[in-house]
């Protein structure tokens, strides 16, 4: 009975074993060949139709007396003939780029910025 019981447990020890080695075998991708399209060039190719860019924003400049003031930015008139030259462009909004100080006098250059109708 101990012999029976003995070769039982080896029998099933091994059989786990193999099934615990065997347990990667059925997960491995499946390879599929493709057939061979001969030596003819199969290269596609799409035709990119280039959107002409649109114009660069118009160069701002504007000059303005500032009375010596301790505060220096762009008076509102300037700032609102700006945004007016830039949204008659097709642009959203003006933002200062330069600003340059000479004596009392101010200049000013603005770009447009946003999207271009």
């Amino acid at each position: 009975m101990k012999l029976r019981i003995s070769t039982t447990l080896k029998t099933g020890l091994i059989g786990v074993v193999l099934a615990a080695c065997n347990v990667g075998s059925g997960t491995q991708p499946q390879i599929a060949a493709t057939p061979d399209m001969g030596d003819g060039d199969q290269t596609v190719v799409t035709q990119v139709v280039a959107q002409p860019a649109p114009p660069p924003p118009p160069p701002l400049v504007y000059s303005w007396d500032t009375e010596f003031s301790g505060f220096l930015s762009p008076p509102i008139e300037v700032r609102r003939m700006a945004r007016d030259d830039c949204l008659s462009a097709g642009y959203e909004i003006a933002t200062v780029e330069t600003l340059a100080l000479e004596a009392n006098i101010a200049t000013v250059t603005f770009i447009c910025r946003g999207d271009f109708e």
